[in-house]
């Protein structure tokens, strides 16, 4: 193969493209490495490279049960947000003397779907939801219940 010579636009000098390895730079076996009369421009940016701290498994693991503990928050948050609606939904069939079962039976269901959230603060806020919901459920259950005994 022959070499191609190439003019450089703004520098003074002409290069050759070889397709042996780059001025500066020797081939061995596979690798490249920083021969000694490269300019210091290389020498350095190659030293930078070797600077640089390897990541370790467990701090790459450690992140990554970060972002599984935020997506899990964020469902749960999601979930949340579907629940109160439910529980909007029974207080205007409550409020406008419409039937109450299809929001119980939809806020049983989604009680029964309800994700952990990692994060204490929403999941305590998540708990204190629940709670609501199961109050709401025992207490139309127990009126539900009490109207068909008196029937």
């Amino acid at each position: 193969m022959t070499p191609i010579d190439l003019v450089r636009l703004g520098t003074s000098g002409v290069g050759r493209l070889r397709p042996a390895a780059a001025p500066g730079m020797q081939q061995g076996a596979g690798a490249f490495r920083v021969g000694a009369e490269s300019d210091s421009g290389t020498a350095e940016a190659a030293s930078q490279l070797a600077d640089t701290t390897p990541v370790s498994l467990g701090v790459m693991l450690a992140a990554e049960a970060l972002d599984r503990d935020a997506v899990h928050d964020r469902a749960a948050r999601r979930h949340g947000l579907v629940v109160l609606g439910g529980l909007t939904e029974l207080q205007r069939a409550l409020l406008h003397g419409g039937d109450t079962a299809v929001s119980l039976e939809r806020l049983a269901a989604l009680l029964a779907d309800m994700p952990q959230a990692v994060e204490p603060r929403l999941a305590a806020l998540l708990e204190t939801i629940v709670l609501r919901v199961r109050v709401e459920l025992a207490r139309l259950e127990g009126s539900r219940g009490q109207a068909g005994a008196s029937a």
